[in-house]
């Protein structure tokens, strides 16, 4: 059950092939064999053993899945950390994770002064200088390149490999404990959805520009890819006309994707020669819902099919995805071999009937062991053995599974629910609309009003009364929104998501 099995295995079948490419590199499977076992004998002279906690800052880079499958190969827990955060933040989370070492670029160092004063960790820095007072991690890893392969650790089941910490929508971030057997069952179950065909051909390459320390990456990018033998190029970041340019000269076959980056390269495409276009057997989404007008549009643009799913980091986080063979526009699919989804009355804590809105809640290998050093938080988010999701939906009546809320983001307008993505789908059918977010504002007549912020597209100025109209001719009353506040950008996590919580505190703070 050791992850780093899978590289000896793969480095077996494929020596030579591309493994993980960037601007800056093409590593071959036998190569990061060699370096992984070289990181994993480094951190073994530094008196790492199995279960010490190794935390990785940052961005896309071929070091990234270098350093993860060392970390696994010795046995110890992998800690990932967003390099976009800030001191106080990085404080937290090495000291909460008590982690032992930390891999980090030279740059972003000036962040760590002031939390290496309270914390005691090894610094490994990458593209360092020469003056660079800490260990440098071309020295780290040099030393060590020819040397035998270090034996792979037992590693268990149940043992914790990764800890991924939540966004902290409520208080402080909590690591979530995913084992080698979450990580394992998940990306194998996962693996059809990447390879279109249904097996590996030598031309697979999956376009990786999500970040690998958010699990949905760390899963697909780092692990099933790997599983499945497909070439994986690293994207540090998203910035449209390179992304672009990159998936059609680094020949990906593969894309994997958030709602809002479908939407920045259907824009930029739209008009593009269809020559120029990346040749994409396959794009998967997740993360946050994408309107039907992106994906039917990205769909006929790129010429191929889009796959979404659903999943929150504690399932690993893949709990549903769309066949390859029966996709609905819309829905998230079906669960993964081996996972259990039922739809939970959150009030009554009852189960409902298919067709009927309520929370998920999962059952099965993916779900992960709990937050660390939180045992009240992992005992809340446990229902009977079920994960409690948070997220509102329903199955209907084909088996397919549909998501309308998070439970946190629920409208009561006068008793009456709301869901916010049905309005929001409305919305974003209006051709003068880019984007948008509804959240619940307090309302002395009704407890809560439906209040939508709005980005228009480009050149346009279509006005509060047309959208409000608009909504009217196509909803209920109660859930049309009260008042619409223009914005030229929503507030969103590095996934794509759509802050909500920030826009409700700008609401909270512009109330009287």
């Amino acid at each position: 059950m050791n992850l780093a099995s899978l590289v000896e295995h793969v480095a077996q079948q494929y020596p030579d092939s591309p493994a993980f490419v960037s601007t800056e590199r093409e590593m071959s499977y036998t190569e990061l064999l060699a370096e992984s076992n070289a990181v994993a004998l480094g951190l073994k002279n530094l008196g790492i053993g199995p279960q010490d906690r190794v935390a990785i800052m940052l961005p896309n880079m071929t070091a990234f899945p270098v350093i993860a499958y060392g970390v696994w190969r010795l046995g110890a827990e992998l800690v990932t950390v967003n390099p976009l955060q800030k001191a106080q933040e990085l404080e937290y989370l090495l000291s909460n994770s008590e982690a032992k070492v930390l891999f980090v670029l030279e740059q972003l160092l000036p962040l760590l002064e002031e939390v290496l004063e309270t914390l005691t960790v090894t610094i490994i820095a990458l593209r360092a200088s020469e003056d660079c007072e800490h260990l440098k991690y071309d020295d780290f890893i040099e030393e060590f390149e020819d040397e035998d392969l270090l034996p792979l650790h037992p590693t268990q089941p149940d043992d914790v490999v990764a800890i991924l910490y939540t966004s902290g929508t409520t208080g402080r971030p909590k690591g979530a404990l995913l084992t080698s057997g979450n990580l394992d069952s998940n990306s194998a179950a996962g693996l059809q959805s990447i390879l279109a065909t249904g097996e590996r051909t030598a031309d697979d390459r999956l376009y990786c520009v999500l970040p690998m320390f958010h699990a949905y990456a760390l899963n697909v990018g780092v692990v099933t890819a790997l599983r499945g033998g497909v070439s994986v190029f690293v994207d540090p970041r998203f910035v449209p006309t390179l992304s672009l340019k990159n998936l059609k000269r680094y020949n990906c076959t593969v894309f994997l994707g958030v709602p809002s980056i479908y939407a920045s390269l259907l824009a930029l495409a739209e008009n593009a020669d269809p020559a120029q276009l990346p040749k994409l057997k396959v794009a998967i989404c997740g993360s946050a819902p994408l309107t039907l007008e992106t994906l039917k549009g990205f769909q006929e643009v790129f010429q191929t099919r889009i796959l979404e799913g659903y999943g929150p980091t504690e399932c690993s986080p893949v709990v549903t995805m769309n066949p390859m063979d029966k996709r609905i526009p819309g829905s998230v699919g079906i669960p993964l071999e081996g996972v259990e989804v039922k739809i939970l009355d959150p009030d009554r804590l009852e189960f409902v009937a298919d067709g009927e809105v309520g929370e998920f809640v999962v059952r099965g290998p993916n779900v992960f062991k709990g937050y660390l050093k939180n045992p009240e938080a992992t005992e809340q988010t446990f229902f009977e053995g079920w994960y409690r999701t948070g997220d509102l939906g329903y199955i209907a009546a084909d088996g397919y599974y549909y998501i309308v809320d998070r439970l946190k983001d629920m409208i009561i307008v006068g008793g009456l629910n709301v869901y916010s993505r049905e309005v929001e789908d409305v919305l974003h059918s209006h051709p003068q609309v880019q984007d948008c977010a509804i959240v619940g504002e307090a309302d002395l007549l009704r407890g809560e009003a439906v209040h939508a912020f709005v980005e228009r597209k480009p050149n346009t100025q279509v006005s509060e009364e047309e959208l409000k109209d608009f909504c009217r001719a196509r909803l209920a009353d109660y859930k049309c929104p009260l008042r619409v506040t223009f914005t030229d950008m929503l507030p969103r996590s590095f996934t794509g998501k759509v802050l909500k919580r920030v826009l409700k505190e700008d609401l909270k703070k512009s109330q009287p």
